[in-house]
C-alpha cells in the first residue's frame, strides 16, 4: 500500500516526465502518514471512534455513519454494502497520471433505507468527493491551465448519507486519529440536491412552452393548407417547421461561368463551413484536455508531436469568420452607398440585433434556468453550475454585447465573446466603410494604421505582461491578466482580420464588373506563398508551444509571432477567396463552392452558439475517466458533431427562422420599400435565398 501511494505523491493530477518522476521517487522523503495511509475499509470500521473524538453532541449525520458501520459490522446488510462499494477505489496507472476516480455515481443515487429505529430515520446516498493532498515537493509540474486548482489532488468518489455535508465530513475527518494514526487534511465536496423550480424556472418553462406551440399550431395551419390546396397567410406560417425546414435544407445550384462576373462569392460557404468545424474540432480536443483521463501524462506527449499544432494553432479559425465578417459588412455597406449614397442606421443596427439577439437569449435562458436539471454526474454541477452562475450575474452583458470588457473573466457562455466584438466592429463599420467609399484607396492607409495599432497593442500586452502563448503558462496568470482577457478577447486586439476583409471587400466591390487579369506567374506565386505561410503559421506555435523549452526564448518572440500570426492568416485566406472570385481558384473554388455547404452554412451560427455547451453537458455526465488520444478525440468530435448539427437543427428552426419574418414587420416603418432596403440586402423570403452567402454570425446576402 505504501509504495502505491508513493506514486500516487510522485504523479498527481498533472502529468510529468518519467524520468523525474523515477528521480523523485528514489531521492524524496514523504509524510509518514503516506506509508500506513489506511484505506475504506478501516476508515468505515473505525467511524465510531471518529465520530467520538469530534463531536460532543452526536448530528444525524453521526448517527447515520454509526449506523452504517454496524450495519456492515459485524453482519453486512446490502444497503451498507452498496453505499460502500459505490466509493472509488486507488486508481490504475498511477505513473500515467490517473489519480481521479469517480466511484459509482449511480450506484450511491439508488442507496435507500429505512431504518428501524426513528431516530435514525430514512437513509438516502449522497455522492461526495474526497480530496486528499499530495506532496509533490520539487517535482515539477506540467500541467493545464484547467487542472491548477486540483492538481495536487488525489479525487476520489465516496458515497455518505444525504444527512452529512461537506462541513460535517471535513470536520469528522481531518485531524482525526485512526488508530495511532492521524489523517491526512481530508477535503470533501458534496453535490448539492437540485433546487426546487423557481420563479425564473417557470417563466422559462412558459417561455419555451409558447415558442414550442406556435411552432406547432404554425406547422399544422401550413400543412392543412397545403392539403386544402389554399395559400396559407406567410405570418401565420412564420414559425412553420415545414416551410422553414424546406427552406433550411435547400440547395441552390452554381451559377454556371460565362465572360460575366458572377455577382456571387460561392467559394465563402465552404470556408464558413470549414472553419466552423475546424473551430468545433478544437473545442472537442479541449474538452478531452480537461476531463479526466487515465493517461494524463498522453497530453505531455502528445503537445510535442507537430499534428497538434493543428489543435493548438487552430484558433486562427475564429479570424478566418473575422475576414468573412468584414468582407461581407463592407460589400453590402458599399453597395448601398452606391446605390443611394446614404446609410440607414436604424435599420442597420436593429437588423443585426434581432437577427443575432434571440437565438442567443433563448441559449442564456434556458443555461441559467433549466439546464442543470437535464443532466447528472460527478462533474455536472461544477460544468453546469459555472455556465448558470456566469450568466445569471452577467446575461446583460451578453445581450448587450459588452463581456469581453464588463466581464471577461466571467463570460456568459465563454464562447461567445466572439459575438461581442463582431458586434463592436458591425457598429463602428460606417466610420471606417463610408471613408472608403468617399476617398476610395487613400482610406487604406488609415486602414493599415489602425491595424498596426491593434498588433502594437498586443506586442505592448504581452511584454507587460510577461505572456506566454504556452498551455502550461497560463495558469501562472491571475484570471484578470491572463492571455485570454489581455490578447485574445478585447476588440482593439481582434481587429487586424476583420480590418483585412474590409480592405478585400473593397478590392472586390471596385472590381465585381471586371475578372482581375494576371499572369500565370503571378498566380502560382500567389497560391504557392499563401499556402506556404498558413502552414509555417500552424507550425510556427510548435516551438513556443513545448513545455520544456518555451521559456528559453524571450518574450518578444511570442508577441511578435501573436501580433502578427493571425493579421498574416487573414491576409492568406484573402489572397484564396480573391483568386477564386477571378476564377483561378481552380478545384480549390470547385470544392469550396460546392452546394452541399448551404446548408450546413445556414446552420452555422446555431452550430457555433450549441456546440460548446453540448460538449460541456457530455462532459458533465462523464462517469469515468477516459483515454487521451488522437483516435478517441476524432470519434469523440464526430459523436459532438452529429448531436451538436442536430440540437441546432431545432434550435435554428425556433429561433433564427421565424424572426425573418417577425423582422419584416417590425423594420417596415423603418424602410422604404422592399427594393430599397438600406444595407442588409434583401433576401428572398429569409436568409436562404439563392445562392446567398452568409457569415456565422450576419445574414448578409452576397
Amino acid at each position: 500500500m505504501s509504495a502505491v501511494l508513493r506514486v500516487v505523491v510522485i504523479i498527481g493530477v498533472a502529468f510529468y516526465d518519467p524520468t523525474v518522476a523515477q528521480n523523485a521517487y528514489e531521492s524524496m522523503s514523504f509524510p509518514e502518514w503516506i506509508d500506513n495511509f489506511p484505506g475504506i475499509s478501516e476508515i468505515i470500521n473505525n467511524l465510531t471512534q471518529l465520530i467520538d473524538a469530534n463531536s460532543a453532541n452526536v448530528t444525524q449525520c453521526e448517527l447515520q455513519l454509526q449506523y452504517l458501520q454496524q450495519s456492515i459490522v459485524p453482519k453486512p446488510q446490502f444497503w451498507a454494502l452498496q453505499m460502500l462499494d459505490a466509493w472509488s477505489k486507488l486508481p490504475a496507472g498511477i505513473f500515467q497520471g490517473n489519480t481521479v476516480d469517480f466511484g459509482n455515481y449511480d450506484e450511491c443515487h439508488k442507496v435507500e433505507h429505512v431504518a428501524s429505529n426513528e431516530t435514525i430515520g430514512l437513509i438516502k446516498g449522497r455522492y461526495c468527493t474526497m480530496m486528499i493532498p499530495l506532496e509533490l515537493g520539487s517535482i515539477y509540474q506540467r500541467q493545464f491551465p484547467s487542472d491548477n486548482s486540483k492538481a495536487n489532488m488525489l479525487q476520489l468518489g465516496t458515497c455518505f448519507p444525504t444527512t452529512c455535508s461537506a462541513a460535517q465530513l471535513n470536520s469528522i475527518f481531518n485531524g482525526s486519529s485512526v488508530g495511532a494514526l492521524t489523517l491526512p487534511e481530508i477535503t470533501f465536496t458534496c453535490e448539492a440536491p437540485s433546487p426546487a423550480l423557481g420563479t425564473k424556472e417557470i417563466v422559462a418553462i412558459v417561455i419555451f412552452g409558447i415558442v414550442a406551440a406556435l411552432l406547432l399550431f404554425s406547422t399544422l395551419y401550413e400543412v392543412a393548407m397545403l392539403i386544402s390546396s389554399n395559400q396559407s397567410n406567410p405570418n401565420w406560417a412564420m414559425f412553420s417547421i415545414y416551410s422553414n425546414g424546406i427552406k433550411l435544407f435547400r440547395i441552390s445550384e452554381r451559377q454556371s461561368r460565362s465572360q460575366v462576373k458572377s455577382n456571387q462569392i460561392d467559394c465563402l460557404n465552404g470556408i464558413r463551413v470549414i472553419s466552423m468545424v475546424w473551430i468545433v474540432f478544437c473545442h472537442n480536443y479541449m474538452m478531452q484536455m480537461v476531463k479526466p483521463s487515465v493517461n494524463k501524462i498522453g497530453i505531455y506527449d502528445w503537445i510535442k508531436s507537430y499534428h497538434s499544432m493543428l489543435v493548438v494553432g487552430g484558433t486562427v479559425s475564429v479570424d478566418s469568420f473575422f475576414l468573412l465578417s468584414g468582407l461581407l459588412v463592407c460589400w453590402t455597406l458599399l453597395k448601398e452607398l452606391d446605390k443611394s449614397r446614404k446609410l440607414n442606421l436604424p435599420a442597420m443596427y436593429l437588423h443585426r440585433y434581432l437577427r443575432l439577439t434571440p437565438a442567443l437569449a433563448a441559449l442564456i435562458l434556458i443555461g441559467s434556468t433549466l439546464l442543470k436539471y437535464v443532466g447528472s454526474g460527478p462533474l455536472w454541477k461544477n460544468s453546469v453550475t459555472l455556465m448558470e452562475n456566469a450568466c445569471h450575474k452577467y446575461w446583460w452583458s451578453a445581450l448587450l454585447y459588452l463581456q469581453n470588457y464588463v466581464n471577461p473573466t466571467e463570460i456568459c457562455m465563454g464562447h461567445t465573446w466572439y459575438l461581442s466584438v463582431d458586434m463592436h466592429l458591425f457598429v463602428l463599420s460606417p466610420l471606417i466603410i463610408y471613408p472608403l467609399w468617399r476617398w476610395g484607396r487613400r482610406a487604406i492607409y488609415a486602414i493599415a494604421v489602425l491595424i498596426a495599432l491593434s498588433m502594437g497593442c498586443v506586442i505592448a500586452a504581452m511584454l507587460l505582461n510577461n505572456l506566454r502563448l504556452a498551455f502550461v503558462d497560463s495558469g501562472k496568470h491571475p484570471p484578470d491578466r491572463n492571455r485570454q482577457v489581455l490578447v485574445y478577447y478585447p476588440t482593439h486586439i481582434r481587429m487586424g482580420a476583420w480590418l483585412i476583409g474590409v480592405i478585400l471587400g473593397y478590392i472586390l466591390h471596385s472590381t465585381k464588373q471586371r475578372i482581375v487579369r494576371l499572369s500565370k506567374t503571378v498566380v502560382i506565386s500567389g497560391w504557392l506563398v499563401s499556402l506556404t505561410i498558413m502552414l509555417a503559421i500552424l507550425l510556427g506555435d510548435y516551438p513556443l508551444q513545448q513545455p520544456d523549452t518555451y521559456e528559453e526564448h524571450p518574450v518578444i518572440v511570442d508577441a511578435i509571432y501573436e501580433s502578427t500570426n493571425r493579421i498574416v492568416w487573414a491576409g492568406c485566406l484573402a489572397w484564396i477567396v480573391f483568386a477564386c472570385v477571378n476564377e483561378y481558384g481552380g478545384p480549390v473554388n470547385t470544392f469550396l463552392s460546392l452546394s452541399i455547404w448551404q446548408p450546413l452554412g445556414r446552420l452555422s451560427y446555431s452550430i457555433y452558439l450549441l456546440h460548446l455547451p453540448v460538449q460541456t453537458m457530455l462532459l458533465g455526465s462523464l462517469r469515468n475517466a477516459g483515454y487521451f488520444s488522437d483516435i478517441v478525440a476524432a470519434h469523440s468530435f464526430w459523436g459532438d458533431f452529429g448531436l451538436t448539427i442536430t440540437v441546432s437543427i431545432l434550435w435554428c428552426l425556433a429561433f433564427e427562422s421565424p424572426i425573418v419574418g417577425l423582422e419584416k414587420i417590425l423594420l417596415k416603418g423603418l424602410t422604404k420599400t422592399k427594393s430599397n432596403i438600406v444595407l442588409v440586402g434583401e433576401q428572398k423570403t429569409d436568409h436562404h435565398g439563392y445562392g446567398s452567402t452568409e457569415n456565422i454570425i450576419t445574414r448578409e446576402q452576397v
